[in-house]
């Protein structure tokens, strides 16, 4: 995305890489600009949707990241689960 440097942010990024991964190598989405676009076409959707734990992620997921790249969304209540990286990796117990 010329316009936005993050819309050429790479997924893994912004997103856990259990995501990120899979939205690379099976749907073929490498970035957030990529996810803002892919997200628009309702077939689209539906297969995002099945990547993430819930389809509310997916949606919160596109709301925020369309937010960062300017479009207007609809406020979210709440993302059912963290869609995002987090610093600190599960314990192994």
């Amino acid at each position: 995305m010329a316009n936005n440097p993050i819309g050429d942010l790479p997924l893994h990024h912004v997103m856990r890489q259990e995501i990120a991964l899979t939205m690379q190598y099976i749907l073929q989405i490498y970035t957030v600009g990529g996810f803002v676009a892919a997200w628009r076409s309702p077939k689209r959707q539906r297969s995002i949707e099945q990547v993430f734990d819930t389809p509310q992620q997916a949606r919160h997921a596109a709301a925020v990241c369309g937010t960062w790249l300017g479009h207007p969304t609809v406020p979210i209540d709440h993302a059912a689960g963290a869609w995002w990286p987090t610093s600190q990796q599960p314990s192994a117990s």
